[in-house]
């Protein structure tokens, strides 16, 4: 089992601090300390505000309900009309648009970019007959000098084409491109690092910011390279898993939760706002090293045991001689 010496020295400090206080004042508690995140460089941003609600795990309370971004993006959301594995149910959030643009995996085929109109209780998106694999969805708004396009992949469980021609096929002005997309059943995963790209019209952008936020509340910013390539590592951010009445110990499969990329350009006079969401899940290994910490911080305790108890009889004896 692969432990982590940080969470090993980690819990012993705790274990050796808990103890300590409780020779020195029985009964007392400490007050507890809210988690703080990872440092923000668009906190005042007007697009990327976030709130000072705790998180939760996705799924556990209202946490995964919540307005958790303001920027742009595309959300599944249950749909009559979408009932089988070809057909999906999408909705946008901060983005005002009249329609979706959809892309196939297959350029060569008949429809393979289309618009599809936006209905208020949300878009059924189906996928073209026998032609599985990634699709590309867009919103796209345009308000004065103002541009902003919101972006997600959705994967449709048929086989068909790998979305590498896909993600290089220009769709707009300013992109966020997956270098690559996850394969099937796969998945962004926290800690791991992911290559992004930044293009506009076709062409690289280098220095430029691309800010990441998740829904449990984190906020990062990375820079793009001389050739637009961006560097992204997930956030550690999940929550320890917490088994709720009725779910068995493996649950449904990785947990999951939303992420957004963001990124802006100013040309031609124009403001252009690109914005990339999907999930990302937790890392398997999380409760594992957790637990195994756990238990050498509890080693640790029982080895510090005695050393406590010696410094308390030292201190007693001091103060009798006093």
């Amino acid at each position: 089992m692969h432990i982590h010496a940080g969470i090993f020295l980690a819990a012993s400090l705790i274990a050796v601090e808990g103890m300590a206080i409780a020779d020195e004042k029985p009964g007392a508690n400490r007050p507890s300390q809210a988690p703080t995140g990872m440092a923000a460089e668009h906190q005042n941003h007007d697009h990327g505000s976030g709130g000072t609600e705790q998180p939760k795990g996705p799924g556990q309370g209202k946490w995964q309900g919540r307005d958790w971004t303001k920027y742009p993006i595309i959300a599944p959301v249950m749909r009559k009309g979408a009932r089988d594995r070809m057909s999906t149910g999408l909705t946008e959030k901060n983005i005002a648009t009249d329609y979706f643009e959809v892309f196939a995996p297959d350029s060569s085929v008949a429809d393979a970019r289309r618009k599809v109109p936006v209905e208020a209780e949300g878009t059924v998106i189906k996928a073209l007959p026998k032609l599985g694999n990634y699709y590309w969805v867009t919103a796209r708004q345009e308000k004065d000098s103002q541009v902003t396009v919101a972006s997600t992949p959705y994967y449709f469980g048929e086989p068909g084409p790998a979305p590498t021609k896909l993600l290089l096929e220009q769709k707009h002005e300013l992109e966020i491109i997956p270098q690559p997309l996850p394969r099937e059943h796969g998945s962004w995963r926290e800690s791991e690092k992911w290559q992004f790209m930044l293009r506009f019209n076709g062409q690289p952008l280098a220095n430029k910011a691309l800010r990441m936020e998740t829904e449990f509340g984190t906020k990062m910013a990375f820079t793009s390279n001389e050739k637009g390539m961006v560097t992204v590592l997930f956030p550690r951010d999940f929550k320890p898993a917490e088994k709720t009445p009725g779910q068995g110990g493996h649950g449904h499969g990785p947990r999951r939760a939303k992420f957004v990329l963001a990124a802006e350009h100013e040309e031609g006079g124009k403001h252009y706002l690109s914005a990339f969401n999907f999930t990302y899940s937790a890392d398997a290994d999380r409760n594992r090293d957790l637990l195994a910490g756990l238990g050498f911080g509890v080693f640790g305790m029982l080895l510090a045991a005695p050393l406590l108890r010696r410094k308390k009889a030292e201190n007693n004896k001091s103060t009798k001689e006093a």
